[in-house]
């Protein structure tokens, strides 16, 4: 394949070959601004597709029908994931809009003569976070690393700067020690979703775990000088990367026998769903999150049974009264 030094068009792409047509679609995420994130899914999964179709004697992307589409998507329901579990609907969705997103570009180039993923339909999945953890649970996460060693310094700043600040794993995994801002109690997000920096702030429980991991714990990993990296190895002494946060944040939240599946991806959903429990405007959440659209904060705003049942008794007119003879009824009594 031949790409014309500084332009968006591509010339010379070979069908014919796989490499050619992901190199060609790489190069055209990159012109277009994707984040690393993005780029690094098509590298990991378009090849596992160009796979499956070569078992099938099929080694021209022009030769991909709308059968082998629908192949791969069935396909993906018997995969399992790193850990040994069933890819989950969110994961088999992305995929498959990845594939369409390829095939669209191969349409636009006029590298294949019908787009095989036209009318494949997506998997659906709820648009509401799976899981949420409670606020007691929340806690018992963040108190379960030691406080008395480096590596349980390290986790607990972790932890804390996941529940209290909502950054994504990619987003934590990048931060270094230019980014803290301890006396405003500020992170600096470099290159987040859509190549975005931002400002986000960090309450003081946080500020506190982070400036212990600071002082006692990240002194003890540091190997070169030059590392810049805010959370780093224990072993390595370089950068953890995203995969190994969220190893760390699964085996305390299994050491704090949490029954649910807890991920950097889950604290990200909890951090965003308290602050508008706790009465955060949906919009300055949005900025806190990094989202370009609001209707990706909204679905946060989702109701539960008990918040609905506090507000009826805050505000309907019956209850009002009723509420008041109660507690007044209670501190005569002595009963709480």
């Amino acid at each position: 394949m031949r790409i014309l030094a500084g332009s968006k068009k591509r010339l010379d792409v070979d069908p014919r070959s796989f490499e050619d047509v992901l190199a060609a679609y790489l190069h055209e995420l990159r012109v277009r601004n994707y984040g690393l994130s993005s780029r690094e899914q098509a590298a990991h999964v378009l090849p596992r597709f160009f796979a499956f179709v070569s078992e099938r004697r099929v080694g021209d992307v022009r030769a991909v029908t709308e059968e082998h589409a629908l192949a791969w998507a069935k396909h993906l329901q018997t995969r399992t994931n790193r850990h040994g579990d069933p890819l989950s609907p969110h994961t088999r969705r992305s995929y498959l809009v990845l594939l369409q997103r390829f095939f669209r570009f191969l349409d636009r180039r006029g590298l294949i003569l019908a787009n095989p993923m036209l009318d494949v339909a997506m998997p659906q999945v709820s648009k509401l976070p799976r899981v949420v953890l409670s606020r007691s649970q929340a806690l018992r996460l963040i108190e379960t690393p030691s406080s008395f060693t480096p590596v349980g310094k390290r986790d607990r700043a972790l932890i804390e700067l996941l529940y209290g600040t909502g950054l994504r794993v990619s987003e934590c995994a990048r931060l270094e020690l230019r980014d803290v801002d301890l006396g405003k109690g500020t992170l600096f997000v470099r290159q987040g979703k859509g190549k975005k920096d931002r400002v986000v702030p960090f309450a003081g429980q946080a500020a506190a775990a982070l400036d212990l991991y600071l002082r006692e714990g990240r002194p003890a990993f540091t190997k070169s000088a030059r590392e810049q990296a805010l959370f780093l190895s224990s072993t390595s002494g370089k950068a953890m990367g995203s995969g190994t946060i969220q190893l760390v944040v699964r085996e305390h939240a299994r050491a704090a026998g949490l029954k649910v599946p807890v991920t950097p991806h889950i604290l990200r959903h909890t951090y965003a769903t308290h602050l508008i429990q706790g009465g955060a405007d949906v919009r300055h959440v949005q900025k806190l999150l990094g989202h370009s659209c609001l209707q990706s904060t909204t679905i946060y705003t989702r109701v539960f049974p008990k918040d609905l049942a506090k507000m009826v008794e805050k505000a309907h007119p019956r209850e009002r009264p009723y509420n008041r003879r109660r507690k007044r009824a209670s501190w005569r009594t002595g009963k709480t």
